[in-house]
């Protein structure tokens, strides 16, 4: 490459990928098999990367991650308090990502939209692999910016009939069910007057707030409802009663060390005597074959770990590359 041609090439980067193209280069089913291909690379050990650092409170996050083939990425997003109220999205932030071999960023994605696909893509595997085949009645607690991707997630891989939405802000469930309702036709969509309404009979539960105490009560779940917590992300927060982790027949998890440091119910549940840390099953461990698919009440219960992003960062930058927006990665002589 010419020093001409270097000087093109750095001063083109990095390409900004939005949220519109993001969409666009990776469909939720192919972001679900990428995040299938990025837990078993976690447990196979070939994603590193320490757990997330946390600033200002909770509201900034930063999670960087390396592949054994050398590429990466480095993703900060922000979390603003009363976002709703102040007329901001409620995710905000950036992914960088790093080529292999040269540490190259060519490109930089939109994170509120990012977070939002690769955690929904999450919960779809998740309900892929735990729900019961003919699962047909969602119930969406939480109805921010998460919420959309939950439902779009579970209805990729159920044949989904009915959602039922509620959070605090009952204007925000209309919203959103006038939303899901356009996405998803042919799927009834309506708000719930409770948590409790919503959750009472529902095969999948979905929980995507920022709660400080549990939504619903064990009570509420029936026997072979499957539940993806993914909302409480701090010991602070908590949206899954302990009693419902005795309950369950599997509590599955995204990596131990992330959620004992983070996974505000299930640590309370633990001290409540509800569970124990070596009950938790890591996601990557039903991927690799090590551990059998459970039956009966079951919780996915999810902090996000970096090598979701990688696998989804990958999957988008490799579209993004087949379309023509970025040039191939360059290669050292």
């Amino acid at each position: 490459m010419s020093l001409h041609e270097t000087a093109n090439r750095a001063s083109s980067f990095p390409v900004t990928i939005g949220a519109a193209e993001l969409r666009g280069l990776v469909p939720m089913a192919e972001a679900i098999e990428a995040t299938r291909r990025g837990f078993a690379a976690a447990t196979k050990g070939e994603v590193t990367g320490p757990l997330r650092t946390s600033l200002a409170g909770h509201r900034v996050l930063v999670m960087p991650v390396e592949h054994v083939s050398g590429s990466g990425l480095i993703k900060v997003i922000s979390l603003p308090e009363n976002a709703r109220e102040r007329g901001v999205p409620s995710i905000g932030g950036v992914v960088l990502w790093i080529d292999a071999e040269t540490g190259e960023i060519p490109a930089l994605l939109d994170g509120e939209s990012f977070t939002a696909l690769r955690t929904g893509a999450a919960s779809g595997l998740a309900t892929d692999l735990l729900a019961a085949p003919d699962s047909r009645v969602l119930a969406m607690l939480g109805a921010g910016g998460q919420a959309a991707d939950q439902v779009a997630a579970v209805a990729a891989v159920r044949p989904i009939t009915e959602v039922r939405v509620h959070s605090r802000r009952q204007e925000r469930s209309a919203e959103l069910c006038r939303e899901l309702g356009a996405r998803h036709p042919g799927v009834a969509v309506h708000v719930a007057g409770s948590a409790a309404e919503a959750v009472r009979g529902a095969d999948v539960i979905c929980t995507a707030t920022r709660s400080t105490a549990p939504l619903f009560d064990e009570a509420d779940l029936a026997a072979h409802a499957h539940v993806n917590a993914i909302g409480a992300y701090t010991l602070e927060m908590s949206e899954v009663p302990p009693g419902a982790f005795g309950r369950a027949s599997a509590v599955i998890i995204d990596q131990l060390d992330a959620v004992l440091a983070e996974a505000g119910d299930v640590v309370d549940a633990i001290e409540a005597g509800q569970v124990r840390p070596e009950d938790l099953i890591e996601i990557g461990s039903l991927l690799t074959g090590t551990a059998p698919p459970p039956a009966g009440l079951t919780i996915f219960k999810s902090v996000g770990i970096a090598a979701q992003d990688w696998s989804v960062g990958e999957l988008a930058i490799q579209r993004a590359r087949e379309a023509g927006l970025l040039p191939p990665p360059l290669a050292l002589a």
